[in-house]
């Protein structure tokens, strides 16, 4: 069967439907169609051969090439009547209308994707680049449509949100201004809150150096407290139930040029006790001048008070722990300083040791490194008890640089021995420190030691009167003894005697380091 259709353009030229035959040859058919555009080149160089097949080269021709039934085709050469055969390829799976390649789909109508290919060649067919069946389609419409739905929602929600926020933004609040009840809309700050309340506080003044007002009103507007916490900032925001309380601004001095002086601190010893050492270190205080950049008057006015530098000399509260100190001075000895290091060991007593320093050498130097392997502390008592000008007595009769020398001697004395820094602790030669000494030598020591009992052993009293003396202890006290300078076997038999005592009396013996770690007692 063969079916011929023919159409001309009113200009003459073959119509835009062209004339297309169709001959039907068992199961396969053949198309052949007149180009789009009614013409071809019949020039050979614009032709060219695809599988033994000639066909149209240039680009209009190739923008116009067409397939079979929806399938791909292989192009074949018609006649030189200026029509393409077009037979279908049945091993090919892809589809693709020859109209909608030429820009119009198969129904004769502009194709959707006019002027543009959606197929790619391979060889001599095309293959389409996407799916274009009815399925595809629907599949893209409807996935189209599900995100168009999703993000109206999401707008929906987003302006839902909003709205919410911006009803809560601007509904009005009601707070306490000084007391009364003000309600606020628009602006929520205390600045708005001040105004709505008929600016329930004056402002300050500007005054100048003195004091003296120069301008009224021209101070700080107001001060303010919100819950009861003071506020410095006006635009600070306000909440529902909130009570502010103004008043009156402070004034505010004129500038001024001003100028800085010390005014130095004073030293003073307070108190009594056996433990001397710095409470307060003390601070220059300052004076300012300044002259007044409006007013050109100038005063003078103390803006920082000095702090005094206080040697304090206290006494430790121990509360009901008893306990106390056993010190021993101007070792160390050859023969009673081991004595006692028994006697020491023997009871569970720690001690402290003020040595002499020239008497540390080769032949007492294993005393010292006992003393400290057995957990006692090892203090300087200077380097030769204040000999020469000190008169073997006191740092004070002695120059600045001999009462320094006096303890740095004493403190290497140890340190060579024992490989440690010396305690900074120290106990000056016949319990003498005024305050001048003090003050020389207050930059190498942490503390000086003195006494609650004074056993006087040194005056050999006899073991009897010196263990008495021991026994009298109470907590807190600090005990002195010698352990040096002379023969101190009274010493010794009265320590046999009076540390058990006041060990069966609840009393525990530490060094001065541990005693220093309990609280002034307040006197």
């Amino acid at each position: 069967m063969s079916t011929s259709r023919s159409g001309n353009h009113p200009s003459g030229r073959p119509s835009v439907a062209g004339k297309r035959t169709v001959h039907g040859s068992g199961s396969a058919s053949k198309y052949s169609r007149d180009s789009y555009v009614g013409r071809r080149s019949s020039s050979p160089s614009a032709r060219r051969t695809i599988g033994g097949s000639s066909v149209a080269h240039d680009a209009d021709d190739a923008a116009r090439m067409a397939g079979g039934t929806g399938r791909q085709g292989a192009i074949a050469d018609a006649s030189d009547t200026g029509r393409y055969s077009v037979a279908p390829d049945p091993s090919s799976t892809g589809r693709y209308a020859a109209d909608r390649y030429a820009g119009r789909s198969s129904s004769g109508r502009p194709s959707v994707r006019s002027g543009r290919t959606n197929t790619r060649r391979s060889g001599t067919s095309y293959e389409p680049l996407f799916d274009e069946s009815a399925d595809g389609i629907g599949r893209s419409i409807r996935r189209r449509r599900a995100l168009t739905r999703g993000v109206i929602a999401l707008a929906a929600i987003a302006v839902a949100i909003g709205g919410v926020v911006f009803f809560m933004s601007n509904a009005p609040i009601t707070v306490s201004v000084n007391g009364n009840s003000i309600d606020l809309s628009g602006a929520k700050t205390v600045q708005a809150a001040f105004e709505a309340a008929g600016e329930p506080a004056k402002a300050g003044n500007l005054v100048d150096v003195e004091g003296a007002t120069l301008e009224e009103g021209k101070g700080y507007q107001f001060s303010f407290a919100v819950n009861g916490q003071p506020g410095t900032d006006p635009t600070s925001p306000l909440k529902e139930g909130d009570a502010v309380v103004f008043s009156d601004g402070g004034d505010i001095e004129e500038e001024s040029d001003s100028t800085d002086e010390p005014i130095p601190h004073e030293t003073v010893d307070q108190g009594y006790g056996p433990i001397h050492m710095v409470d307060n270190p003390g601070a220059d205080g300052v004076k300012t001048t300044k002259t007044g950049k409006i007013s050109g008057k100038t005063v003078t006015q103390t803006t920082a008070e000095p702090q005094d530098r206080v040697y304090r000399r206290y006494y430790p509260d121990t509360g009901e722990d008893k306990v106390v100190a056993l010190t021993f001075d101007d070792g160390p000895w050859d023969t009673s300083t081991a004595e006692i290091l028994d006697i020491l060991k023997a009871n569970d007593a720690k001690a402290t040791f003020f040595t002499v320093g020239n008497r540390i050498d080769d032949s007492t130097a294993d005393l010292i490194k006992r003393e400290v392997a057995e957990g006692h502390q090892v203090c300087t008592h200077t380097w030769d008890h204040a000999a020469g000008s000190g008169q073997g007595v006191n740092l004070s009769f002695m120059s600045k640089d001999e009462q320094r020398e006096e303890i740095t001697k004493g403190m290497k004395a140890i340190s060579d021995v024992t490989g440690q820094e010396a305690s900074k602790v120290i106990r000056s030669p016949g319990g003498n420190f005024p305050t001048e000494v003090w003050m020389n030598v207050e930059d190498l020591i942490t503390a000086e030691i003195g006494w609650d009992i004074d056993t006087e052993d040194w005056r050999k009293p006899g073991s009897d009167a010196i263990a008495q003396a021991i026994k009298c202890a109470t907590p807190g006290d600090v005990i002195l003894m010698h352990d040096g300078g002379g023969d101190r076997s009274e010493t010794v038999e009265a320590l046999k005697e009076a540390l058990p005592y006041l060990k069966k009396q609840g009393f525990r013996f530490i060094t001065i380091d541990e005693l220093m770690q309990y609280p002034k007692k307040d006197i």
